[in-house]
């Protein structure tokens, strides 16, 4: 670690201030989907919700045009949940879980990501964002190499990220951010319209589905939408852009809670220059 001069509380202070780029880099590293920029692009888009593919004025319309529209309705409803959870697994990311709520119209959320034997977990509330890493996960910033004591205290321990951290990653939760990753890595909905997809009874998770597959370049593209009842969006799969996302807990009431026994970043700080 550099040397920095002053008092240790003042040492503590400046030494975490270069937390954020880090936090943002293991959360990538993780696979949980996106990354600062993609956050602050997600904010800026406004409502996520694409237009239903052009279509005669009728209910009728292509297989194509059909297939789209029912798409479409079920990333709307999927993405409306005030209580959902998700499952993304991706070759190079391993998996990544994350349960989300809305309560007095802000979205809350925990996510738990696992990459061989490295884990990560993040926690967001109204007010405060957390993280805690394996040492696995935390080898894996950009800061092990020339800080490899932080590593070591901060090993499986919850940390309470700093203001500008949480402002960050706050959107990490809404349900816009968590869409707009979806929709970038598959084709826009006018685009399916035009194509011929198959469309046949499938399950999922013990659940009937409506399953249409595109055959698309360096793989297919496949959607599970409910069968019965509102038909949710319950898995999408797509190699070509490492996609394989399931959905569940529709509507299912999730508590975000504060971990018990989180510390500072300033604590860690001073932890960190205390075991030097």
């Amino acid at each position: 670690m550099p040397s920095i001069t002053g008092t240790p509380d003042r040492r503590a202070r400046r030494s975490t201030t270069v937390t954020a780029a880090a936090t943002v880099a293991l959360i990538a590293l993780a696979g949980c989907g996106f990354g600062a920029d993609d956050a602050e692009e997600s904010g800026r888009a406004g409502s996520p919700k694409r237009p239903a593919a052009s279509t005669s004025s009728d209910s009728g319309g292509s297989r194509g045009a059909r297939a789209a529209r029912l798409i479409n309705q079920a990333l709307d409803v999927t993405f409306d949940q005030n209580y959902l959870s998700s499952t993304r697994r991706m070759k190079t990311e391993g998996t990544a879980v994350l349960h989300s709520a809305v309560r007095g119209g802000r979205a809350e959320c925990e996510t738990h990501a696992r990459r061989g034997t490295s884990s990560l977990d993040f926690v967001v509330t109204a007010s405060a964002f957390y993280s805690r890493g394996s040492k696995e996960a935390l080898r894996m910033s950009p800061e092990a190499k020339t800080d490899p004591v932080r590593v070591e205290v901060m090993a499986d321990r919850w940390v309470k990220r700093n203001a500008t951290v949480f402002k960050i990653m706050r959107d990490m939760c809404e349900s816009k951010t968590r869409r707009t990753w979806l929709e970038k890595r598959m084709p826009p909905l006018d685009e399916l319209a035009e194509a011929t997809p198959t469309q046949r009874p499938g399950v999922v998770q013990g659940q009937p589905t409506t399953k249409i597959t595109y055959k698309r370049e360096g793989g297919t593209l496949e959607f599970h939408i409910a069968a019965e009842g509102t038909p949710f969006l319950l898995r999408i799969t797509h190699p070509a852009k490492d996609l394989h996302e399931s959905f569940s807990d529709f509507g299912k009431p999730f508590r975000v809670a504060t971990p018990p026994g989180a510390v500072s970043e300033f604590q860690i700080a001073k932890e960190i220059l205390a075991a030097q």
